[in-house]
């Protein structure tokens, strides 16, 4: 059975985009091993990521994010069990330039992106709509676009 979660978290000071790749890198090899899917989505120093996959495994990877020091304010925002995987089997990644700017007026983007402005389900909508399927979504599930 597949579970799913969503949660935000700012990138702690000093992140730069280069660090961003490197979390990306390090996940996928870590994730594929887990059976882990899911996206993320950086935009003004906020992470949004949603992983699908095994409930044990979605549990010891968002353990090991809690205590990744690249991630503060951890917002957890919602666990649910899933009928099938949204994003591929990979890690999708979009980043700020990246966005579609028709999702970025779909969802009234401002800057700074206020995350918890937005409830879990309107969040999922956005990031399926930034990173999967959805209509402006820009690029297949399995790429990534920076």
């Amino acid at each position: 059975m597949l579970e799913r979660i969503l949660y935000v978290s700012r990138a702690a000071p000093g992140t730069e985009l280069s660090d961003i790749f490197r979390i990306v890198s390090e996940a996928r090899a870590r994730n594929a091993a887990a059976d882990i899917s899911g996206a993320l989505v950086f935009v003004d120093g906020w992470f949004v990521q949603v992983l699908e996959g095994p409930a044990p495994a979605i549990c010891a990877t968002y353990a090991h994010i809690l205590a990744d020091p690249r991630h503060v304010d951890i917002s957890f925002r919602a666990r649910e069990r899933a009928l099938c995987r949204l994003f591929g089997d990979g890690l999708v990644l979009r980043t700020g330039p990246k966005l579609s700017p028709e999702v970025l007026r779909e969802f009234d983007y401002s800057f700074g992106f206020p995350v918890e402005t937005f409830p879990a389900d309107v969040l999922l909508e956005f990031m399926v709509w930034a990173c999967g399927s959805g209509r402006g979504a820009g690029a297949a599930p399995q790429s990534i676009a920076v």
